[in-house]
This record gives structure tokens, C-alpha cells and sequence, in this order.
């Protein structure tokens, strides 16, 4: 893969590193939207020349191959889903204040409100997600895995905060509990991309809530 045009050459970036950033950018949200619609697999570097308006050539000069901008595609679609999804849950300003149970499940759920909504309005993304990049190379493999090992320590340190307060149990662990928020995050996105609607939805998190708030909640001490 080419390198990046190198910054910070003077007070200004030179029109060319400014025009050649773009183009990269215009080639990857391309690439993006060309996996997206007819498949990696059966995607090529002209169609994504051509999503463009360039020639195939310009393609590569950017990248080496198909494979070569996948990485940065799959960093693309990401960034939209976290962005979208975490808001501002974990910002510092959020945590400056005692967890309770109640505030986590309203904040899982609405992390499942927004996924779905995501799926409902680019269906396309979260198949790629799910179905299709998983199968790649055991490189993506890996780096999707480490994002989900990412998601799950930060959940993770939310779910400590909350133990250290008192509101939730201590004899959880709080890791475990991570990758559980994260693996009930993924049958409403499926039930979604199966065209169910929000009423389905509703029902599965408050079945959801059900089961998890009481699991989490902290014994109250027997005073008898």
C-alpha cells in the first residue's frame, strides 16, 4: 500500500497533499459503498474507479489492490456504526457521577435502539459486518475480533464504576458481563435485517431488561 502524503510542510498543506487526501477519501467511501451493494467478492478496483468518475489507473496509485482497501473501508464503516451507536455514553463528562443499574440497562438499550436503526436505514453495512468481511482473511478476523475485545473493556470499566459505587453486585465479573451486553446487541440487529418492526423490538429489550436488572442489582443487606 502507498504511504499517506506526509504532513506538516509549512503553514499550509500543498493543493497537491490536500487534492491527494481527498481523492483517497472520495476511493475509500466508493469502495464502501460498492462492497456494500454488489458484495467484496464480487466487487473489483474498476467498479469503485468508476463509482468515482476516474479511470482505473487512478485507483492504483492509491492502493495495491482490492484487498489493500478493504482495511481502510471496513475503519470507515466502523467509525459511522460506533459514532452513531456510543454517542457520547462514554465521554468523560458522562461518567462523572455514580452508575446506577437502572442508568446501564437505559443506556444498553438505547445502544440497541440506535444499532437497529442503523440496520433498518443501511441494511447493506451490517451484512457486510456480520456476514460477509468475517469470512475474509484471518487478518479482518483479527481486527474485528479486537474491536469487539475493545467495546467489551470499555463496558467493562462502565460496569466496574458501578460495582465500586454499590449498585451492582460484587461477586459478578464485570468482564464477562461486557461481552454479554455485546452478544445481546446482535438477535435485534438480525431481527431487523428480517424486516421486524419496533414493536418486536420493545419486546426483546424489555425481556432483556427483565432478566439482566435483577441479575445485576445489588443485594440489599438483611437487617433482621
Amino acid at each position: 500500500m502507498t504511504e499517506p502524503a506526509k504532513r506538516g510542510r509549512g503553514p499550509g498543506r500543498p493543493r497537491d497533499e490536500r487534492n491527494s487526501e481527498r481523492r483517497r477519501r472520495e476511493l475509500v467511501e466508493a469502495a464502501y459503498r460498492v462492497f456494500t451493494t454488489k458484495g467484496y467478492a464480487a466487487a473489483s478496483a474498476a467498479d469503485i474507479a468508476a463509482e468515482v468518475g476516474v479511470g482505473y489507473g487512478t485507483f492504483y496509485r492509491y492502493f495495491d489492490s482490492k484487498r489493500a482497501i478493504l482495511d481502510d473501508v471496513v475503519d470507515f464503516g466502523l467509525d459511522r456504526l460506533l459514532t452513531e451507536i456510543a454517542g457520547d455514553v462514554f465521554e468523560p463528562a458522562v461518567l462523572d457521577h455514580e452508575i446506577t443499574v437502572d442508568e446501564l440497562i437505559r443506556t444498553w438499550s438505547g445502544a440497541v435502539e440506535r444499532m437497529c436503526h442503523i440496520t433498518e436505514s443501511d441494511p447493506a453495512l451490517m451484512r457486510a459486518l456480520l456476514f460477509e468481511l468475517p469470512g475474509i482473511d484471518d487478518e479482518l478476523n483479527t481486527r474485528i475480533l479486537g474491536l469487539s475485545g475493545i467495546l467489551a473493556a470499555t463496558v467493562d470499566r462502565f460496569l466496574s464504576r458501578a460495582v465500586d459505587s454499590g449498585a451492582i453486585r460484587d461477586d459478578v465479573n464485570t468482564e464477562d458481563v461486557g461481552w454479554m451486553l455485546l452478544a445481546l446487541t446482535i438477535p435485534p440487529v438480525m431481527r431487523a435485517l428480517q424486516g421486524r418492526g419496533e414493536v418486536d423490538r420493545r419486546r426483546y429489550i424489555d425481556t432483556a431488561m427483565a432478566v439482566l436488572t435483577p441479575g445485576l442489582q445489588a443485594r440489599v443487606a438483611d437487617t433482621d
